[in-house]
């Protein structure tokens, strides 16, 4: 029997970037869930709240741009920076549905570009692995 290669599928790029995105926001809601049994158990996080999510969000991104960037095969840096922009759109709109007033447009520039540097590293890795 010849050999055949495994993932000879070519996803388009929107199709990985929401694959990946969906990666992203699972990591998102399992990270939540267990802060949230932490809390309840007595584990007392909240100090550290903003640090955490930022840790939590950037860990997405990278997972989430990991995997566009796998099933992309090329690219893997545009797959990753498109995931950080849309998971950035994401953040502040249902930041702005919950009604936090604390981010601020400086700040959330800063955080951008930290997705986006995340995000391409987590592609470039995903397409070279």
């Amino acid at each position: 029997m010849p050999k055949t290669e495994e993932n000879t599928v070519q996803y388009g790029l929107p199709r990985a970037v929401f694959l990946g995105l969906r990666y992203a926001v699972v990591l998102l809601v399992i990270s939540i869930f267990l802060l949230t049994v932490l809390y309840i158990v007595g584990l007392d996080w909240m100090g550290h709240a903003q640090t955490v999510c930022d840790y939590i969000c950037y860990a997405g991104v990278v997972l989430g741009a990991f995997v566009a960037g796998q099933k992309l095969k090329t690219r893997g840096w545009l797959g990753g920076i498109i995931l950080a922009l849309i998971y950035w759109v994401l953040l502040l709109v249902t930041a702005k549905i919950f009604g936090l007033q604390v981010i601020s447009l400086k700040l959330s520039a800063v955080k951008l570009f930290i997705l986006v540097l995340m995000g391409a590293v987590g592609g470039i890795i995903g397409v070279n692995l």
